[in-house]
């Protein structure tokens, strides 16, 4: 228990110190200290997945309470961990590639007079995730999920001063609320219905229920967290606007924290999704859905970032469509590749704007290999990583979903992911030419562009071996999840196995093709604007499908119009209640000469009113 306690309490740690003690701390001290604390967590993480290994296979989970959080309601809840394979790949993904962002921050960071804050935000934020995936029952899972919607508001809006930064991070807030609110529902529902919500309590009562009704609505209003979360249909703008932050914060939520929570939780419920078919297949197909829509507005943008933004909501698609269909481990072996490679593209995007002064339109860049050679060919692998080109790893883990999606009997699911996975290899090759190859767009940026520093460009290329070579680990994840997908009712399913060989040579072959279109537009033609996003179907895709503009004609401008209704009301109530303190303060006045603090004049009053009582006593009588 020691260990696991130190993995979370290390970051939390260090955001208190840090917070605390900012003004007496040296410049680069924050930085250093933060990254430190999470580099610690990351080694106890290894430790702890050693000693799991050592476990025998089916008995593969080390769980403790802590203390008692709720009593005297019922059966206790305690503030429990649950440590098992699944948990332990994400500790691993969050404590070190959170690591190398932290690093990567000193440097991104250094001119940055709110630094401090800044780490002490990055530590908690570590936190959050850290409790949530170590969460030992869903109302501890709760808690670290508000808390790592804390934290996001708090990084996306760090820029304060931007009135953009606080429109975004309020939105980000706002959207994850309501998912907040559906996991609450759904919790509030298994513990009234079987007085439990720990993970193995539940679990075996899972192990011996049919699919019901119950079961059904209880999923879905879990997976509306999820939704929230992860950025699925219909709560997904608030990721794009989300890069906000500083690029390392962009870094964190895409690759190795937020987004990824709501695959967690629907991978850790694995059981209830067997007893909720319908809702299982909804998330496959809104999983699917979000791939192809991702990647289409994704064609049409401009700002780097964006590009990346739309991006990861088109690869967490991927994932819920392997945790919605039943490939557990493919799902979860693509949020593994996806931390290496996004986290790698986020952070070279970093490098770039760092390079350029701000500057995040790719229209004015161009031909900045020369000048920053290793976060070019950094951004190379991480590009053919997500485009899914054998061997980097994005091929492994993006076949793994698609192949165990068509053979498990949704070729309609495949289609969908198989042409995503095509405007994927299109939009980011369209991305790297036009941020690295071409002439220079803009001289006067060109000229001082410059490598970025040694803190910055060490964590791009350890995450560029990564993505180089994860997907080699296939079979190690595969070997490590079965314990856990096995568990309970048996994972037929749970293996990572590839389709036949004509899908993959088709997926395949689709993304050559929109490399070799992406090269013909940027590399041959020199194509640099694109006219087409100014009109039709491309200024659609653009505008994201215009869903901000169906959010605010749905919800903002009613929600606006009955708080004005309201604040009318609240007017006429204030009005009436300013009146009678005006009629009584107008009598006050009136009556204020009686007042005159002399004694002998209230004496005489009270003799004067002593009289006249007993007066009236005696005519009575």
């Amino acid at each position: 228990m020691q260990g696991v306690a130190e993995i979370v309490l290390l970051p939390l740690f260090g955001a208190i110190t840090i917070g605390m003690f900012k003004g007496l701390m040296p410049k680069k001290l924050p930085g250093i200290w933060a990254s430190l604390l999470v580099g610690i967590s990351f080694l106890i993480s290894i430790a702890e997945a050693l000693k799991l290994s050592r476990l025998p296979v089916h008995h593969r989970f080390l769980t403790g309470a802590v203390f008692p959080l709720i009593t005297g309601f019922g059966p206790a809840i305690h503030w429990r961990y649950y440590l098992d394979p699944l948990s332990g790949l994400w500790l691993l993904v969050i404590t070190g590639v959170g690591m190398l962002i932290h690093v990567y921050s000193i440097g991104y960071m250094h001119d940055d007079p709110h630094k401090a804050r800044y780490f002490s935000y990055l530590n908690f934020f570590v936190f959050a995730m850290l409790l949530l995936v170590l969460a030992g029952n869903l109302l501890i899972l709760l808690i670290g999920w508000a808390l790592v919607g804390l934290a996001s508001y708090l990084l996306i809006g760090f820029w304060y001063q931007r009135p953009s930064a606080v429109r975004a991070a309020k939105k980000a807030f706002v959207m994850n609320t309501v998912g907040d609110v559906g996991i609450l529902l759904g919790l509030t529902l298994l513990y009234v219905h079987y007085h439990t919500v720990s993970y193995p309590g539940l679990f075996r009562i899972f192990d011996h229920q049919t699919p019901s009704a119950f079961f059904e609505w209880t999923a879905f209003l879990l997976y509306v967290g999820a939704m929230a979360k992860s950025a699925q249909f219909p709560l997904h703008m608030w990721l794009v606007d989300a890069m906000e932050g500083p690029t390392p914060v962009s870094a964190l939520i895409h690759a190795a924290t937020m987004v990824t929570a709501g695959v967690y939780l629907m991978a850790r419920l694995y059981p209830l999704l067997r007893l909720a078919p319908d809702v299982a297949y909804l998330v496959a197909a809104i999983g699917a859905f979000m791939t192809i829509f991702a990647a289409s507005s994704a064609i049409f943008q401009r700002d780097i970032k964006k590009v990346l933004a739309f991006s990861t909501v088109s690869q967490l698609g991927y994932m819920m469509l392997g945790v919605g269909v039943g490939a557990f481990s493919a799902g979860v072996f693509h949020f593994m590749m996806h931390a290496f490679f996004k986290a790698l593209l986020f952070l070279g995007a970093g490098s770039v704007i760092h390079a350029l002064s701000g500057e995040q339109d790719m229209n004015r860049m161009g031909g900045l290999w020369r000048k920053m050679p290793w976060t070019t060919w950094s951004f190379l692998a991480a590009t053919l990583a997500i485009s899914g080109i054998p061997p980097f790893s994005g091929y492994f883990s993006k076949e793994a979903v698609l192949g165990e999606t068509y053979n498990l009997g949704h070729p309609i699911l495949w289609v969908v992911g198989a042409v995503a996975a095509g405007l994927t290899s299109f939009y980011m090759f369209r991305l790297f030419f036009l941020t690295f190859f071409g002439k220079p767009r803009d001289a006067s940026l060109y000229e001082h562009a410059h490598e970025a520093p040694w803190i910055m460009t060490v964590p791009v290329v350890i995450l560029g071996v990564f993505a180089t070579f994860g997907g080699f680990l296939k079979n190690w994840v595969n070997q490590w999840l079965a314990p856990t997908f096995s568990l309970y009712r048996g994972a037929p399913h749970a293996a990572m196995e590839s389709g036949p060989i004509w899908t993959t040579i088709f997926t395949v072959g689709l993304a050559v093709i929109a490399f070799f279109i992406a090269y013909a537009l940027y590399i041959r033609k020199s194509t640099a604007t694109n006219a087409a996003s100014e009109s039709g179907p491309g200024r659609w895709m653009y505008r994201a499908w215009y869903m901000d503009t169906v959010w605010t004609y749905l919800a903002v401008v009613p929600f606006q119009k009955i708080g004005n209704a309201v604040m009318q009301a609240e007017t006429g109530i204030l009005a009436t209640v300013k009146g009678i303190g005006t009629v009584v303060w107008d009598w006050g006045e009136d009556l204020r000469p009686l007042e005159t603090g002399y004694v002998r004049r209230y004496a005489l009053s009270m003799m004067v009113g002593v009289g006249a009582l007993l007066v009236y006593y005696l005519i009575r009588v």
